[in-house]
């Protein structure tokens, strides 16, 4: 069976580079735009505990860096801040302002809605800048589903607006490529300073979109020159960076789920692994709890891809003289074969997910490229799927906020209950969710928030690229050890948890006043009792509060 070409329309014979945005295409786009992104804002409406991986860390941060502008802050003794042009600003500028007027439950959900919003506009956008804003409800559909990826749900917001960032400014740039002035560079290399205090690969990949764009408009000399001169105001800011990197030693990539090139399994597992899409494991459906492999045929990831594969075909038998868009399919292109190739980190302390990050804008920068107004049967084939898979990803996300706000919003409730001006180390026993995020990872830095309590399991603590550090890190408790005793589930890494966890509170009894234990582990708890007496159990009813005997004995 082939795919039948479409013959040429006068239209696409005449097709310039770039078409006008027609009223009646923005009208379409107007429409069908919101209602692809209802489900999910409904979604943070409806469930006041529905919350990201990261987000409560990054709120809890925002705390922190608000509360350091204004000495003395009750958390200098255990934080500091870095005021350094770091790359992971952004983020924590919008944590910050909505913490500054909503509760800390409203302030996650509105720094959630905000980037989906703003990356899924991003994209149609792109989309509308580049191609005129053809095929504007499938669009809309494409934009809503690649805003509610796995790394926005994994709470990447830093990312997320880098992302949205990396659109923004490659449509920028495309719409004043044929006749740019000093003032559309001055617009890019603004755009490009705010997607760097965003976050590093969003930049880095924005920046080798425009050169590659740039050499295919080679013959225009002054867009060349011009578009080279948007990068000079970057390199103070990345020598600054490099400087901060060697924190974090030498970068070293790694790949950790592709045992073997020759091995086709190995390859299995890899594109799983760099699946930027999937919020759930493939083996379970929608609201479903039991695994099985036919289940497979829900994943949305499988929908999209079959669909976004149909009308890549569809595009390329199309003709059409529009060869500008050519270097759009190049770009994206290198980027989804740079993310299923390339390495999974470039070395622990420097972050992880980069192939999630890259094939992820690789699927953003086929958005402008693909043909989405072809007529005919494989062209409706391949933009069924899209909406297939939109549907299946808005349900995985109200399947995600459900259990999110049954799981994590009672432990968020327990509040005030270990104290003020506490220092608290918290794990979590036994939690198992079906999804890639986990709800409950970093739920107790909302305990922090309006409390004055230190979190000794802020993970941002662990890495150089974020803004608060700890003030004495030779001697402070790490938070490494909190999430590696909370991720070390099953009874084959007991023997680890156990070993974790009676090092880590001898070493740092004198810096931990509360420990709260979500769920039930009698080794751990016997482990705990030998320094803390149990203080009784968190509304939650599944969170024990434990007191240090000296501290206890001090109240008394």
């Amino acid at each position: 069976m082939t795919l039948s070409t479409p013959s040429p329309t006068p239209s696409d014979e005449l097709a310039p580079l770039e078409l006008p945005l027609g009223l009646g295409t923005s009208r379409r786009l107007a429409i069908a735009l919101p209602l692809a992104l209802l489900p999910v804002l409904a979604a943070l409406a409806w469930f006041p505990g529905f919350i990201s991986q990261d987000g409560p860390a990054h709120l809890y941060n925002a705390q922190i860096i608000a509360r350091s502008s204004k000495p003395p802050s009750p958390f200098e003794s255990a934080f500091t801040v870095q005021w350094q042009p770091l790359p992971n600003w952004g983020g924590h500028l919008l944590y910050m302002g909505a913490g500054t007027v909503l509760n800390p439950s409203a302030a996650e959900r509105s720094a959630l809605a905000i980037t989906f919003i703003a990356l899924a506009c991003a994209v149609a956008w792109l989309r509308a800048r580049v191609n005129g804003g053809t095929g504007a409800i499938t669009t809309a559909a494409v934009a809503a589903l690649l805003g509610m990826n796995v790394t926005w749900l994994f709470g990447f917001t830093g990312f997320t607006l880098g992302a949205a960032m990396f659109g923004l400014t490659l449509a920028t740039w495309w719409s004043g490529r044929e006749r740019m002035s000093w003032g559309h560079a001055f617009a890019i290399a603004t755009l490009l300073v705010i997607g760097y205090f965003c976050h590093p690969v969003s930049l880095g990949l924005t920046m080798f979109g425009l050169a590659l764009f740039a050499l295919g408009e080679r013959k225009n000399k002054r867009t060349l020159l011009l578009t080279l001169t948007t990068f000079l105001p970057l390199i103070p800011l990345v020598l600054i960076y490099k400087g901060l990197t060697s924190a974090g030693g030498p970068m070293r990539p790694e790949w950790e789920h592709l045992s073997s090139i020759f091995s086709p399994s190995a390859w299995a597992t890899q594109l799983g692994w760099v699946d930027p899409i999937s919020l759930a494991a493939k083996l379970y459906r929608p609201f479903g709890t039991n695994r099985s492999k036919l289940n497979i045929i829900s994943a949305p990831v499988l929908w999209l891809v079959v669909g976004l594969t149909v009308l890549a075909v569809v595009t390329i038998r199309t003709p059409s003289r529009a060869g500008g868009r050519k270097y759009w399919g190049i770009l994206a292109a290198i980027l989804i074969v740079a993310g299923i190739v390339g390495p999974d980190t470039l070395g622990e302390s420097h972050g992880h997910y980069l192939p999630q990050r890259i094939v992820l804008l690789g699927l953003v920068s086929l958005v402008p490229w693909l043909r989405l107004d072809v007529p005919g049967i494989w062209s409706k084939l391949g933009r069924a799927c899209v909406f297939v898979a939109l549907v299946l990803q808005s349900m995985f996300i109200w399947d995600y906020a459900q259990t999110s706000d049954r799981d994590a919003a009672p432990y968020m409730k327990i509040g005030l209950e270990p104290g003020r001006n506490q220092r608290v180390a918290a794990i979590v026993l036994g939690y198992q969710t079906r999804f890639r995020p986990n709800p409950m990872l970093h739920a107790d830095c909302l305990l922090g928030i309006g409390t004055d309590n230190i979190i000794w399991g802020d993970y941002e603590t662990n890495h150089y690229y974020f803004p608060v550090q700890l003030a004495h890190p030779e001697t402070a408790p790490k938070a490494m050890p909190l999430e590696g005793v909370t991720r070390l589930n099953g009874a084959d890494n007991a023997h680890y948890r156990r070993e974790i966890w009676q090092k880590y509170l001898q070493e740092n009894q004198r810096q931990i006043d509360v420990v709260l234990i979500w769920g039930s582990d009698p080794e751990l708890e016997a482990i705990t009792a030998t320094l803390y007496n149990k203080a009784g159990m968190g509304t939650d009813g599944k969170t024990q509060i434990w007191v240090h005997k000296h501290e206890e004995e001090h109240q008394r």
